[in-house]
């Protein structure tokens, strides 16, 4: 695993972070603006000091100004493929915007394999990926079974520790992605030629 306290590329760079706040909701605990905080510290505990943005995605019974007043970008879209595409939209927005800066990006989703081929455009273009899933939905996958996703992020968390400030899991104790037959397989087929359309757009 890389080790970002001793990169200086990433260490001062912007993070852009995108939740999908439906699958991966605050806990109770918190609110918007202890999560954005204690993400800004498990950042930090890492080497990672420079600017972060958070944007989360659905929500859409929220209450008016709930996420904005944390400083939380928040796009309230429930559907789940349109939730997805609206990440993959704003997700290279940020990239492109940022040129040509080397950036860190975060996807916190309950199914990482859903961004694959965003995050295997994003590694191409240079950029730093870190992940965060939900200790019970499915990981990407550490076995190569059906994708070298995991090989291209440099750290990944529980979204539990995550949204708590903790510390990324050790990648040799990470457990082998479970197959998954659910829906999510269709959503990311389904998004795979909308990725790369977008990914086209950020190179040019």
């Amino acid at each position: 695993m890389t080790s970002v306290t001793t990169n200086t590329t990433f260490a001062e760079a912007k993070t852009g972070v995108f939740l999908d706040v439906e699958e991966c909701p605050i806990p109770e605990d918190l609110d918007p603006k202890s999560l954005y905080q204690n993400i800004r510290t498990a950042l930090a505990n890492k080497g990672y000091h420079g600017e972060v943005s958070i944007k989360a995605f659905g929500d859409r019974n929220q209450i008016p100004g709930y996420f904005e007043s944390a400083g939380i970008e928040i796009h309230p879209v429930g559907d789940k493929r349109l939730r997805i595409r609206e990440m993959l939209i704003s997700f290279f927005h940020w990239l492109y915007t940022n040129k040509p800066e080397l950036c860190n990006v975060m996807i916190i989703s309950r199914n990482g394999m859903e961004f694959a081929s965003a995050l295997h455009s994003c590694k191409e273009l240079g950029h730093n990926i870190l992940v965060a899933n939900p200790l019970h939905g499915p990981k990407i996958c550490q076995c190569g079974c059906k994708t070298k996703s995991y090989d291209l992020i440099t750290e990944m968390w529980l979204w539990e520790t995550l949204a708590d400030g903790g510390d990324p899991l050790v990648k040799t104790k990470r457990e082998e992605e479970v197959s998954n037959e659910e829906e999510e397989d269709d959503v990311s087929e389904d998004l795979s030629s909308f990725t790369r359309t977008f990914s086209s757009f950020v190179c040019c």
